[in-house]
């Protein structure tokens, strides 16, 4: 590289200065010169590696891997976008009862509902594959993104079914509306999934199917 190379000059201008000042016998200077000059040789004789551009075909290639993986986000990506709003759901059933907005029996019976809705995507992401069409490196990114989603989405399933279950009528140990409420968070505190992390592989997936040079 053009700037690191003119970093290697500024230093041995500066080294040559100071071993002037500091070793002012000629030998020793000498040496030091030859030293230096050496590494000089070696610094400018050091040329940078060049990627090569991609041909026509490799970026045919890379372009087609492009609209697979495009086809598959997409209905990944719908997925998500359900896993959220299941969440945003569970989450405002839970401050509406906790604020007495609804009472214990609706927030069962939503609760319950959204149970479904959170069952229904969870076996959506169950039959859900890489495209077999996509190279090796690919594939293999994909598939750890769905295993990761299909991960959250049982804990995020799981975590509504047993609040629901914690907010059944026939299953209260207390009528007091304030305790029910405690009861129901701490099933979200202590079962609640800490997040769905594919930052990692999406940028990897992206990086691969990059056309630029």
């Amino acid at each position: 590289m053009v700037w690191l190379k003119a970093a290697g000059i500024g230093a041995l201008v500066v080294l040559l200065f100071l071993v002037q000042r500091f070793f002012p016998r000629r030998g020793i200077f000498a040496i030091f010169c030859l030293v230096l000059l050496g590494a000089g040789a070696v610094l400018f004789m050091t040329q940078e590696e060049k990627t090569a551009p991609m041909t026509a075909a490799e970026r045919a290639h890379i372009a087609e891997q492009q609209m697979i993986v495009a086809d598959w986000y997409t209905e990944y990506q719908g997925l998500i976008d359900q896993m959220d709003y299941n969440w945003q759901q569970y989450h405002r059933i839970l401050s509406d009862f906790d604020a007495d907005v609804i009472d214990l029996t609706t927030a069962w019976e939503r609760l319950d509902e959204l149970d479904g809705a959170a069952l229904a995507t969870l076996d959506t992401l169950a039959r859900m594959e890489p495209p077999l069409a996509l190279d090796d490196e690919n594939y293999d990114l994909v598939t750890a993104i769905i295993l990761k989603a299909r991960a959250y989405a049982g804990e995020q399933r799981l975590t509504i079914r047993h609040t629901a279950d914690a907010a059944d009528p026939e299953r209260q140990i207390t009528e007091v509306q304030e305790e029910q409420s405690r009861r129901l968070r701490d099933v979200m505190r202590s079962e609640a999934p800490a997040g769905l992390f594919t930052a990692k592989e999406i940028l990897a997936l992206r990086d691969n199917v990059d056309t630029r040079d």
